[in-house]
């Protein structure tokens, strides 16, 4: 797999509060970040709860969701959603977000990278 990153959606901004123990991990390239989740699943709580325990909008998400985990902004309504399977991959999309780094798109190594859509699995 071959990660890279897309622009941030325009009219999204930071959303860090919770996620300060992160913020070198945020800096990492897209396939170390990803790395990073996939070699320590406890993560996986950390990440989800304090998305859970927002309590303020607008702001980035990641939930779980049948299938796998949805990574988009809040303000209202669920806006700029993107689906993944993997947990480390939406983990690193939803710091890459929440930091103002812009999205992670995920594209099979023997694939030309292109742009994803908001929706579909990744």
């Amino acid at each position: 797999m071959v990660f890279a990153i897309d622009e941030l959606p325009a009219g999204c901004e930071l959303a860090t509060s919770g996620l300060e123990d992160l913020q070198v991990q945020a800096a990492l390239p897209p396939a170390e970040l990803v790395s990073y989740f996939t070699e320590r699943p406890d993560a996986r709580e950390q990440v989800l709860s304090q998305s859970y325990d927002k309590r303020y909008t607008p702001s980035t998400f990641i939930e779980e969701i049948e299938g796998g985990y949805q990574v988009g902004w809040f303000n209202h309504d669920r806006m700029h959603v993107r689906r993944f399977r993997d947990f480390s991959q939406a983990a690193a999309d939803y710091l890459l977000f929440s930091f103002g780094r812009g999205r992670l798109r995920c594209q099979p190594s023997n694939q030309a990278m292109e742009p994803t859509a908001d929706q579909g699995y990744a």
